[in-house]
C-alpha cells in the first residue's frame, strides 16, 4: 500500500510540476472603445497564416505513465536507498520526470504523424488566399462593416487547426485581435470552435481513417463562421457577472469534459462558453445540468 501511495504522490508531483512549467495562454482582453471603432469605421480581415497550420493534440496513456511511475518507484527503493520515505519520493519523481520526458516526446511523434495525412490533404489547397476569402466573407455575413479607405480598424486572425485526440474531428483555434490605424490592440481574444466529425464513412459506415477534402473544408468553413459570429457576440455583450459563472460538463468525442467558465447564449447547433482564462469556447454538443437560456438572460440583466 506504501509503495503504490508513493508512486501514486509521485506521478501527482509530476503531473503538477509539469503543468506548472507550460505557459499560461495570454489572457484575452476588450478595451470599451471596441465596439464604437469597429462600427465607426469597419474592419479589414487580414489572415496570418502560421508555418505550420495543421497539428494534433498529445495523448499520453495514462496507463502507460503510470506504470512508469510504478516502475521507477520499484526501481528506487529496491535500490536500498536509506533516505526514507521522503528520499525515495525524490529520486522516484527524478527517475519519473525522466520517464515522463520519454512518454512525451513519443506522444508528440505520434501526433506530428498523425497529422500528416490531414497536412497533406490540405497542402495542394492555397490556404493563404483561401483563408483570407472565407474570413472576410464571414465577417460580412456575421455583421462586420467592411473598411474603407486609410482609416479602419484591422482584424488580425491567426488560425490553427489541431485534431483532436480520437482524430476524428478538429478544432480550428482563432487567435484575434482588433487593432485600431496606429496598431493598438482594442481587442484579443482566443476563440475555439470543434468541427463536425470529419472522418469519411467506410464500407458499411465503419470509419475507414479516409479523409475526404471536400467533407474537410466543409467542416473548416463551418468553423470559421461560427468563429466570426463568435466575435461579433463578444465584441457587443458585456462582460459576465460573477453570478453567472458554473461548473459545464459536456461529452466530446467520447470524452468528458469538465471545465468551469461562463456559458454564453447558444447558436444554432453550437453551445459557448469563456473559460476562465479569457478564451471563448464553441461546442457542437448541448451541456449537461447547466442554467437554461432563461436563467442565463435573467443572471446577464443584473
Amino acid at each position: 500500500m506504501k509503495r503504490s501511495s508513493a508512486a501514486a504522490a509521485a506521478l501527482t508531483l509530476l503531473m503538477l510540476g509539469g503543468c506548472a512549467q507550460k505557459p499560461g495562454p495570454q489572457p484575452g482582453f476588450k478595451d470599451q472603445g471596441a465596439l464604437p471603432y469597429v462600427q465607426a469605421h469597419g474592419l479589414k480581415v487580414e489572415v496570418q497564416l502560421p508555418p505550420t497550420f495543421v497539428g494534433a493534440s498529445t495523448v499520453i496513456d495514462t496507463k502507460a505513465a503510470q506504470a512508469a511511475a510504478t516502475s521507477s518507484y520499484n526501481m528506487v527503493a529496491s535500490s536500498g536507498n536509506s533516505a526514507g520515505l521522503a528520499g525515495v519520493l525524490v529520486a522516484s519523481l527524478v527517475n519519473t520526470q525522466m520517464g515522463s520526458g520519454t512518454l512525451q516526446r513519443d506522444a508528440e511523434k505520434a501526433a506530428l504523424n498523425e497529422a500528416r495525412p490531414m497536412a497533406d490533404l490540405l497542402a495542394g489547397v492555397p490556404l493563404q488566399e483561401r483563408l483570407q476569402q472565407r474570413y472576410k466573407q464571414a465577417s460580412q455575413v456575421a455583421g462586420f462593416k467592411q473598411g474603407e479607405g486609410q482609416v479602419t480598424a484591422r482584424l488580425v486572425i491567426e488560425p490553427k487547426l489541431m485534431l483532436t485526440p480520437d482524430r476524428g474531428s478538429f478544432v480550428l483555434i482563432n487567435q484575434v485581435q482588433v487593432q485600431d490605424i496606429a496598431g493598438s490592440a482594442l481587442y484579443r481574444m482566443r476563440i475555439e470552435v470543434v468541427s463536425q466529425p470529419i472522418r469519411r464513412c467506410g464500407k458499411e459506415c465503419i470509419d475507414d481513417g479516409s479523409l475526404d477534402l471536400a467533407k474537410v473544408t466543409a467542416a473548416l468553413d463551418e468553423c470559421i463562421d461560427e468563429s466570426m459570429r463568435v466575435l461579433s457576440t463578444d465584441l457587443m455583450q458585456p462582460p459576465p457577472p460573477p453570478a453567472a459563472q458554473e461548473t459545464l460538463r459536456y461529452v466530446l468525442d467520447g470524452q468528458r469534459v469538465v471545465e468551469r467558465g461562463y456559458q454564453l447564449a447558444t447558436n444554432g447547433s453550437y453551445w459557448r462558453y469563456r473559460n476562465l482564462y479569457g478564451a471563448v469556447k464553441s461546442v457542437p454538443v448541448p451541456f449537461e445540468d447547466a442554467m437554461s437560456q432563461a436563467q442565463l438572460q435573467k443572471v446577464y440583466a443584473h
